[in-house]
C-alpha cells in the first residue's frame, strides 16, 4: 500500500499543527498578485544584474589586455534563483494537455532527435521545466569553449589579473593541494580579501564586497541580494498542503499502483521522482549513485522497445491520475496563499529587496554607460 512520506519540517509553525493547517487563509487575492509579481520582477532583476556585473568585469579585464574571458567567474558563478511564480509541486504531475504535448520532457534532455531539438525551444515546455532550468544564457558556453582553446599561460595570466596576485596565489595553493590528494585534509589559512578587476567590479557594483568575521577570521563575499523565498521552505509548505489534501494524494498513489506503475510516495518537498525514475530507460546509473529512492522499474518500463513512447504513456497516465484524484483542484491557489501568508509581514522588506537589487543594477549600468 503506498504511503506518504511526511514532510520535514523547516519552519516550526508557532501554533498547534491543527491551527496550523486549518486556519482560514488571511490573503487576499490582491496580496497574492502584489507579492507574487514583486517576486518574479526581484528574480529578473537579479539575472540582469549578474549579467550587468560580468559586463563590468569584462570591460576591466579587456583594459588589461585580455579579450577572452572564462565567462563563469565574471560573475563569480552566481545564479539567481529563478521564481515565475507561484507553483505546487503537484504542478511538476504534468497535466494531460501537458503531457500529450511533452510528457515529463526528459526525453527533451535525452534523446538528439528533431523533435527533441525543436522542443527545447517550445514556449509551453520551457515554462514547465523553467524553475527546474534556471537562468542561463546560451553565449556563456560558446564564450567557455574559446576560453578553453587559450593556452594554460593566457589563463593564468587572466586569472591573476582577475583575482589579484594573493588570492589567485591561494586559489592555486588549493587547487594544487586537491589534484595532489583529494582525501587528504588541507589548511590554507584565511582567504585573502577580494583584489584585481573582481574587486574593482564589486566596488563599481555593489559598492564593494560583502564581509563578516566567522570564528574570529575576516569573510569576504559577493554581496548578491538573497531572494526572500529562502526565509520560507519548500518542505513547510508542502507539509500544510499535504495535511489539506492528504486523501488526494492517497488517491493519486492508488491510481498510479492500479495503473500498473508500482508504489510510489511524494517526498518532503512534494516531489514525486519520476525524473530518477525515467533517467533508468534512458541513462542509467551505476547502483548506490545519485539520486533519491525510487521504484523499481515495472515490467512493462524494463521490457519497453521504444523509452519515449514508454514516457509518454506513463505521463499521461499520471496526468489522468492526478486529475481525478482531485490534485488539480484548488491545490495551486492554495500554494500561493500558504506562502503569502508567510510574506505578508515581511512586505516591506520584500519591497527593500528589490529596490536595492535596482540600485545595484543601475551602478553597474551607469559604469557601462560612462565607459
Amino acid at each position: 500500500m503506498p504511503m506518504r512520506r511526511i514532510a520535514i519540517t523547516l519552519l516550526v509553525c508557532s501554533l498547534p499543527l491543527t491551527a496550523c493547517t486549518d486556519r482560514e487563509p488571511e490573503a487576499t487575492p490582491d496580496d497574492l498578485a502584489r507579492i507574487e509579481q514583486t517576486l518574479v520582477n526581484g528574480s529578473e532583476l537579479s539575472w540582469e544584474l549578474v549579467q550587468a556585473e560580468a559586463r563590468v568585469a569584462g570591460r576591466c579585464m579587456e583594459d588589461r589586455g585580455f579579450a577572452v574571458h572564462h565567462p563563469f567567474l565574471l560573475h563569480g558563478g552566481m545564479y539567481p534563483d529563478r521564481f515565475e511564480g507561484f507553483a505546487s509541486p503537484y504542478s511538476r504531475i504534468p497535466t494531460v494537455a501537458q503531457a500529450e504535448e511533452f510528457a515529463f520532457g526528459q526525453w527533451v534532455f535525452y534523446t538528439e532527435t528533431p523533435a527533441a531539438e525543436a522542443m527545447r525551444s517550445d514556449p509551453d515546455y520551457l515554462a514547465f521545466v523553467a524553475d527546474d532550468m534556471g537562468w542561463s544564457d546560451p553565449a556563456e558556453d560558446a564564450a567557455h569553449e574559446e576560453w578553453q582553446a587559450q593556452e594554460q599561460e593566457y589563463r593564468d595570466a587572466w586569472e591573476e589579473a582577475f583575482y589579484g596576485p594573493e588570492r589567485y596565489a591561494f586559489n592555486q595553493a588549493m587547487g594544487e593541494a586537491y589534484e595532489a590528494d583529494p582525501d587528504a585534509e588541507f589548511e590554507p589559512g584565511p582567504q585573502p580579501p577580494f583584489g584585481g578587476c573582481e574587486l574593482e567590479t564589486l566596488e563599481f557594483v555593489y559598492d564593494g564586497p560583502g564581509h563578516r568575521e566567522t570564528d574570529g577570521e575576516d569573510v569576504w563575499f559577493r554581496p548578491l541580494p538573497e531572494t526572500p523565498l529562502t526565509w520560507v521552505g519548500d518542505g513547510t509548505v508542502y507539509e500544510e498542503l499535504s495535511a489539506r489534501y492528504a486523501d488526494q494524494e492517497q488517491d493519486f498513489l492508488f491510481c498510479v499502483e492500479d495503473r500498473g506503475y508500482g508504489e510510489w510516495e511524494f517526498d518532503g518537498l512534494g516531489w514525486l521522482p519520476t525524473a530518477f525514475y525515467l533517467q533508468q530507460l534512458y541513462a542509467p546509473v551505476p547502483d548506490g549513485e545519485g539520486g533519491p529512492e525510487i521504484p523499481p522499474l515495472t515490467d512493462g518500463a524494463e521490457d519497453a522497445a521504444d523509452p519515449v513512447a514508454y514516457e509518454f504513456a506513463m505521463a499521461l497516465d499520471f496526468a489522468g491520475c492526478a486529475a481525478e484524484s482531485g490534485l488539480r483542484d484548488g491545490t495551486e491557489d492554495a500554494w500561493a496563499r500558504m506562502y503569502v501568508e508567510r510574506f505578508l509581514d515581511r512586505e516591506t522588506e520584500i519591497y527593500a529587496w528589490e529596490q536595492e537589487i535596482r540600485e545595484y543594477l543601475a551602478n553597474a549600468q551607469d559604469h557601462l554607460a560612462g565607459g
